[in-house]
């Protein structure tokens, strides 16, 4: 499985920004990989929650696919595993990502761990040259735009 991760340093208590990474009403403002996300179980978030969402390339709609936490340890961790996708979608069911949050006087460190497979030959190949790269920029300036957001408030 292709491995992408990430991480950046915050201005905020963890706590802060794990909650402001949870809340699926500002996903969208921030993480330039999703344009609409919507929870598919009742609130609040938690392990075993489901959740949909519209994936977005260069702010228009790409894909949808269906997740669940399978890890939600508040303010520590969380793991989201896809459990359905799209046809369009360039990975498949079994694809998590891992956020871990980690903190020290004031300063959060947010890790993103993204564990995927492709599906099939043609998305493999489109991975390896410059899919994989495109996902690396995207989650940096996802990333950016949190720690932008969550300093400036």
């Amino acid at each position: 499985m292709p491995i992408i991760e990430e991480s950046i340093e915050i201005e905020a208590a963890a706590a802060d920004v794990f909650r402001y990474c949870h809340d699926i009403a500002s996903r969208p403002i921030w993480d330039e990989r999703v344009l609409r996300i919507k929870l598919l179980s009742p609130a609040p978030i938690r392990s075993g929650t489901l959740l949909s969402v519209d994936a977005a390339r260069s702010g228009v709609y790409a894909y949808s696919w269906d997740g669940e936490y399978s890890a939600f340890r508040f303010p520590r961790s969380s793991t989201l595993r896809v459990i359905d996708a799209a046809p369009s979608s360039p990975f498949v069911r079994g694809s998590t990502e891992t956020w871990t949050f980690s903190a020290s006087a004031g300063i959060t460190r947010l890790s993103v761990k993204w564990d995927y497979n492709t599906k099939g030959f043609i998305s493999k190949v489109t991975d390896r040259l410059g899919g994989r790269g495109s996902m690396r920029r995207a989650i940096r300036r996802s990333l950016a735009n949190l720690k932008k957001t969550l300093e400036h408030r």
